[in-house]
């Protein structure tokens, strides 16, 4: 019998992880308290028609024609509390090193969890290296993942900073282990993707899962797929990236209730652009640096130009480099934006997720700027028109131009971000207000590093003979990777039982890796708290996501500002910026590197046993576990 709104069947068990009932579905149950009816947000395939379908050759588990997808049914979320600890079911959208290590500490904490990630696990693994330090080391070390981290990774010696003919302008110390308990590391992303990703079971995560609607009610959430495949929880957990579609979705939703804050109603707004890779391993006798069992990064500074050239050693004997670029300020609005003018041309590469303007341009991974690996980061775009290895002998560069990427982005006038200086040359955006950026992997793009970065190929390389240009020759196409990336820090970072971590809610320069830490402290904070919470009911959960939010967001806009300073260190121009540079690496760094205040914040799990702490500087203090203390426990 379809199912109709006078006979409405209540689920007596709650629903598994994922479910493919329909609308016609005998154990349709009613949305809510006094409410028999409702009629679904997508009512039919219709409501996306624009939907951008994933490819084959890359996500065969998910739906090629989103006309095939089923209709969401919202009745059948119906899913019985259980008022005891621990008895929640999350939904995990993203498989990045935001979505693995919150899965792994929800396991820890005995929560279960199910991942959601759009890529197959079959790409090639992209993106450059990150900096991990004692913020999180002494985290990783609790789960028991810090010998694998430490096999996979190289000490941090300092950083050294010279210009495009190797003359040394400055040095900066490391971390000192002595003073914190562990030195800085320099690990690849893919490999610390891997070691996390070993970690979890297979079974708990589902791969080729694009993420197209997201809903919730009193009684539960769920996750709708490109496929037809619908999966169930208590909360939905946001770590797809920067360019989170959970994000998008709740924002949309706000909106409508006219909830959302005016600056989360702003378009984005991207100003730096971030390209990187990881050679194959170097011959010793041309790159002796590459062999050493630490590692010393090195930055070209280019004093006329606004990017910055970083080498990376990592292990097995390769070197991860990175450009860190700004330029000209490119915009996108959102379905939930405000009402700004754009060209007609505009709308042309957009896609939706319902009849709304919502433009989809993420993958259901993380972060960021803060993953990548096996799973390709939601934030990369792939670089595939190079040879076998990246050569750039030609500025006649064949292949699809940067303004062939993935989503169109609209410049708002005289929004005050537009304003740069003169003397910045905008190497990546040289033309009209209506340009396309690096935001979604499955869109091939393509810099012309001859084109845009000429002068500094022809510098020389910091780490061992020949040009920057040679070294990046060693360097396989398929690891070289492009993303815009746009400095923020949203204000809502949940609602009901959705809630944001990582690069979903706050977005920083790819500049050591924070993204990572900083995602990894989102983490721990958030499980702690479901940890201690007493009922999975819809109040608790939401104080939950409060005091995550009230906790977490002053320390990551802290972070923000310090990694945007550090920007404007390297790439600010002009006389005033020269002077501010010269006194910088010259004095305050070496003090900032040594920072009490952020170092300090070594936060562990508050129900596993706290791993000592053998800093000089000690950690700041953190309680144990309220479960455990009302139950007169200390440790379990």
């Amino acid at each position: 019998m379809p199912f109709s709104a006078s006979q409405p069947r209540v689920v007596k068990n709650r629903p598994s992880f994922s479910s493919s009932a329909s609308p016609n579905d005998h154990d349709s149950a009613s949305i809510s308290s006094g409410s028999t009816h409702h009629q679904s947000t997508l009512s039919s395939a219709a409501d996306y028609p624009d939907l951008k379908p994933l490819p084959k050759s890359h996500a065969p588990m998910a739906c090629i024609d989103p006309a095939l997808a089923i209709p969401f049914d919202l009745s059948i979320l119906t899913i019985s509390h259980k008022k005891d600890h621990n008895a929640i079911k999350a939904v995990i959208v993203g498989g990045g090193i935001a979505g693995l290590s919150l899965a792994i500490m929800m396991a820890k904490a005995g929560i279960e969890y199910i991942i959601l990630e759009r890529s197959t696990g079959l790409e090639t693994p992209v993106g450059s290296a990150a900096v991990l330090g004692p913020p999180v080391l002494r985290l990783i070390e609790q789960i028991g993942l810090l010998p694998e981290v430490e096999a996979a990774s190289k000490p941090l010696n300092g950083l050294t900073i010279v210009d495009g003919e190797y003359r040394k302008l400055s040095r900066l110390d490391g971390v000192e282990s002595d003073r914190y308990g562990y030195p800085q590391r320099l690990i690849a992303r893919q490999d610390l993707h891997r070691i996390l990703l070993d970690h979890v079971p297979k079974e708990h995560i589902q791969h080729g899962k694009l993420v197209v609607e997201t809903l919730q009610n009193p009684n539960g959430a769920s996750c709708k797929c490109s496929d037809g495949s619908t999966y169930y929880g208590d909360i939905i957990v946001g770590a797809d990236g920067g360019y989170s579609l959970t994000r998008e979705r709740m924002y949309a939703q706000l909106k409508e209730q006219g909830k959302l804050p005016d600056g989360d109603l702003e378009p984005s707004c991207y100003e730096h652009i971030s390209i990187g890779g990881i050679t194959d391993p170097l011959d010793k006798s041309f790159y002796p640096a590459a062999h050493e069992p630490t590692a010393e990064m090195h930055v070209i500074y280019t004093k006329d130009a606004p990017y910055s050239f970083w080498y990376m050693p990592v292990a097995g004997n390769r070197v991860a480099w990175g450009i860190s670029n700004t330029q000209t300020p490119k915009y996108k609005n959102h379905s939930y934006s405000g009402s700004y003018n754009t060209s007609a041309a505009t709308t042309t590469a957009t896609t939706t997720t319902t009849a709304t303007t919502t433009t989809i341009n993420t993958a259901n991974s993380s972060s960021s700027n803060s993953s990548t690996g096996s799973s390709i980061s939601s934030n990369v775009a792939m670089i595939p028109n190079l040879s076998s290895h990246a050569h750039f002998a030609s500025s006649a560069h064949s292949g699809i131009s940067l303004h062939d990427a993935s989503s169109v982005l609209h410049a708002r006038p005289n929004h005050p971000s537009s304003k740069t200086s003169s003397n910045v040359p905008p190497p990546l955006s040289r033309t009209s207000s209506a340009t396309r950026i690096n935001d979604d992997w499955f869109v091939p793009s393509s810099i012309d590093l001859e084109l845009h970065y000429k002068d500094l190929l022809n510098a020389r390389c910091a780490m061992g003979v020949g040009t920057v240009r040679d070294f990046i020759a060693n360097t396989p196409k398929e690891s070289i990777c492009a993303v815009d990336v746009e400095e923020r820090l949203h204000k809502t970072w949940h609602h009901g039982r959705i809630v944001l971590i990582g690069d979903a809610c706050h977005q920083l320069l790819a500049i050591g890796g924070q993204g990572t830490i900083q995602s990894m402290l989102d983490s721990v904070c958030l499980v702690n708290l479901l940890y201690d919470m007493e009922f999975n009911t819809p109040s608790e959960i939401s104080k939950v996501f409060k005091r995550y939010h009230a906790k977490r967001s002053g320390l990551a806009k802290a972070c923000i500002d310090e990694t945007s300073q550090l920007n404007k260190v390297f790439h600010g121009q002009g006389l005033v910026a020269g002077m501010i540079r010269k006194v910088v690496f010259n004095a305050v760094w070496s003090l900032g590197m040594k920072n009490d205040k952020y170092n300090n914040n070594r936060p562990q799990l508050s129900f596993l046993p706290f791993v000592e702490d053998r800093g000089s500087s000690r950690a700041n203090r953190q309680k144990i576990s309220d479960r455990l203390v009302a139950s007169n426990k200390t440790f379990p």
